[in-house]
């Protein structure tokens, strides 16, 4: 049996596109400040994403728990997004989720959360229409999803523009990293005991 706690055990990793996300209606979000689907500002991309106008701007969506999921573990978010403008302004997100169970009722997912996972403002590249892919922030979902738990009700909100204009910031999506659970003996599985280093 490897022993070798310098092994990253398997993990996966699930993008939700924001023109996939159950929160869109008619291309508006459902949530506060109704941020839009957009064509991203280089509009020759042909990219479409979530057009941030204010801080507090935020969409839901609703993500199954994979069959597969060690829930022993936690997952981890980043966000992907792109800014228009040449300016280094420091936005900052929160990504909030509420596990809910067969049979539970649906409840708001922020005011619900079960866990609010910030990032910290972050300075943008000062490029135009640069890809912005933030650093991954860890969760403790191990602490908080449940054995009877089905999905999660995830809100992604801009919770601060950091001197960026009125839609400069087009997000592109969200991503989940999970740790896969190989068996249910533990003894069959040994897990790294610290993040994977680098993308």
């Amino acid at each position: 049996m490897i022993k070798d706690y310098n092994i990253a055990w398997n993990r996966k990793r699930k993008f939700l596109p924001c023109y996939t996300m159950l929160g869109m209606i008619n291309d508006t979000s459902e949530a506060n400040g109704g941020p839009v689907l957009a064509a991203n500002p280089m509009a020759t991309s042909e990219l479409v994403g979530l057009s941030i106008a204010q801080a507090g701007d935020e969409v839901y969506t609703f993500w199954p728990l994979p069959w597969d999921l060690d829930r022993s573990e936690p997952l981890r978010f980043r966000i992907w997004f792109t800014h228009s403008t040449a300016d280094a302004d420091t936005p900052d997100w929160v990504v909030s989720y509420q596990a809910i169970a067969d049979s539970v009722a649906i409840t708001d997912g922020k005011a619900g959360a079960d866990e609010n996972v910030a990032f910290a403002a972050t300075a943008v590249a000062a490029t135009a229409h640069a890809l912005e892919i933030l650093d991954w922030e860890e969760s403790i979902s191990d602490t908080l999803i449940e054995t009877t738990d089905h999905a999660l009700l995830i809100a992604l909100e801009c919770n601060g523009l950091g001197s960026a204009g009125a839609d400069e910031i087009n997000v592109l999506g969200l991503e989940i990293e999970y740790t896969v659970g190989a068996c249910l003996d533990s003894s069959h599985q040994d897990k790294t005991r610290n993040a994977p280093v680098g993308p």
